[in-house]
């Protein structure tokens, strides 16, 4: 009879479990209910009584992202030209300026230009935080009227005022709109007799198409290692970034999970098939932190399984995952419906990217998590790479010419005295021609320097013949003019190095621009040299972080 009379017990408690998870739901429901009746109703009071006119379409536009912005900054309405980004992960072209967007301490901030893109060729560098558009404040938009606003029809000017971080004012930027065609691949190739390298923009849906051909192309090269730089990469398609882990890990092995709360939302993806390239390959990925989404699922799927390294600076940390819901023609809400999960069980997005006030189902997320031959690697916030390399920053008198598009505009009107590439590398006299080009132009500042120049005009306007004021002044003027020399001459390798990119970018295209970059490329020379030593690159992938299970 005990046991009869426990199961009874058992059979009871089950009951009520499931009566009171059934309440539970019905009372949310029921809430929803409520909420939608209560917003009905302010909705129809407003419209009819309110003092003026008001535009219905531009109202509830307005009211729906209100009710968004107090979530994650994927959720948004998406209307008319807004989709583009959903259609451009299928059509791969838009008119814009290219730069790619995103928020940091919720400001719109430029995640990375894109290459030979009106934004790059004006100066405007990642890390940029746009304040204003056409004088129009961007805190008074949402994320995608901001984006949206940018976008435009090739020919058309848009103007772009910016908070870069080191300077005191704002900068403005009038660029033109062009037609942004955007690859997924930018440059495939061998770096060296043994390395191979693939630099890959984004994962739209032809993304692991390209890429199984630019991999089977390096394959029949009997590569011994393979680079897969994924820095400014601001991700994409979950499917992509599933297909090309696909072709680089062993048949069978988790690759990514997503959870959420539909069934839709809770799936597993593993690898159905053989790798295309030996696992005798050794594989870096590198990252920054433009680095994204997608990107973080390759870079952190492969360092989870460990397959390979991360190299670089810790990523941007996006762990959600958006579906896009088709209201009518003309709208589309993107929902994000679910967090992915790479394979160690780590969930990658920055904490907080919703307010907790407004969740019924508030979790912790661990930090601490083993990759499958032990070693320690960190959730939440990013992929912290095996090995931290920082780009290399451009020096202060380089930067003022690169934003002013002198270097760009330089080459642009000499290229003609050239008939190839290599005869501008062999000029000696390059460098000093650049000198008297900016020369013309207006002159680099110094911090500390425009306040110098407000100064001297008060002082001026206040008395002009006091000598020991004039004579202070001059002296700090001749300081500055001393400095500014010194500076330019310090910068003059970087200098020469950001000409020589111009000037191969004009001659050899896009991928000729790459292929000049190389040479001072820290991370990726860094990454080269770990790949192509076997003991350094066992000692990195170890990391001396293995423990005892």
């Amino acid at each position: 009879m005990k046991p009869i009379f426990k199961s009874k017990i058992f059979y009871i408690i089950a009951i009520l479990a499931t009566l009171s998870i059934s309440f539970t739901q019905t009372d949310v429901y029921r809430k929803i209910v409520n909420s939608q009746r209560l917003i009905n109703q302010v909705y129809s009071q407003i419209f009819s009584t309110y003092v003026d006119q008001l535009d219905p379409e531009v109202f509830t536009r307005s009211s729906i992202n209100s009710i968004t912005e107090n979530l994650d900054p994927y959720t948004t309405l998406l209307v008319d030209d807004q989709q583009y980004s959903i259609e451009l992960l299928t059509d791969g072209k838009y008119g814009g300026v290219g730069i790619q967007l995103g928020y940091r301490n919720k400001e719109m901030t430029v995640i990375s230009p894109m290459s030979e893109s009106p934004a790059q060729k004006a100066g405007i560098m990642s890390g940029d935080i746009i304040k204003k558009i056409d004088d129009s404040e961007v805190k008074d938009m949402s994320f995608n009227d901001a984006a949206a606003k940018i976008r435009g029809k090739k020919g058309t000017r848009v103007k772009l005022t910016i908070k870069r971080f080191g300077e005191k004012n704002t900068i403005d930027f009038i660029l033109t709109r062009s037609s942004i065609d955007v690859k997924d691949i930018s440059y495939s190739g061998m770096i060296s007799p043994e390395t191979g390298y693939i630099r890959l923009n984004r994962f739209s849906r032809f993304a692991s198409r390209d890429f199984q051909k630019e991999l089977v192309d390096l394959s029949k090269k009997d590569i011994n290692n393979l680079i897969i730089d994924l820095r400014d990469n601001t991700g994409g398609l979950l499917s992509a970034a599933v297909n090309i882990l696909d072709m680089l890990t062993e048949k069978d092995l988790p690759l990514v999970s997503t959870k959420g709360r539909t069934k839709e939302s809770n799936r597993s993806f593993y690898s159905k098939q053989n790798p295309i390239i030996s696992n005798d390959v050794k594989i870096v990925v590198l990252i920054n932190q433009g680095s994204a989404s997608a990107s973080e699922i390759v870079a952190g799927a492969i360092q989870d399984l460990d397959r390979g390294i991360v190299i670089g600076e810790k990523s941007f940390g996006k762990g959600l995952v958006q579906t896009a819901y088709e209201i009518d023609k003309k709208r589309t809400i993107k929902i994000t419906t679910a967090r992915y999960y790479i394979p160690s069980g780590r969930f990658i997005q920055k904490r907080d990217y919703v307010d907790s006030k407004f969740l019924m189902n508030k979790s912790e997320e661990d930090t601490l998590f083993k990759t499958m031959k032990g070693r320690i690697v960190f959730g939440n916030g990013g992929i912290t790479p095996d090995s931290l390399v920082v780009d290399k920053k451009m020096e202060l008198i380089s930067t003022q010419f690169w934003r002013n598009s002198y270097f760009y505009s330089f080459a642009q009107e000499n290229k003609f005295q050239y008939k190839s590439f290599n005869e501008v590398k062999d000029d000696k006299n390059l460098l000093n021609d650049f000198y008297n080009y900016i020369n013309s132009r207006s002159k680099p500042t110094l911090p500390g320097q425009k306040e110098l120049i407000d100064l001297e005009k008060n002082i001026s306007s206040l008395d002009s013949t006091n000598t020991s004021a004039r004579k202070a002044l001059n002296t700090l003027t001749d300081f500055y003019s001393k400095k500014i020399a010194e500076k330019t001459n310090a910068e003059s390798d970087e200098m020469k190095q950001l000409l020589l990119l111009e000037f191969a970018g004009l001659f050899n295209g896009p991928k000729g621009r790459i292929e000049e970059s190389f040479s001072s490329d820290i991370v990726l020379n860094t990454a080269k040299s770990i790949v192509e030593n076997k003991n350094l690159f066992i000692t990195t992938i170890s990391n001396d972080q293995i423990i005892e299970n």
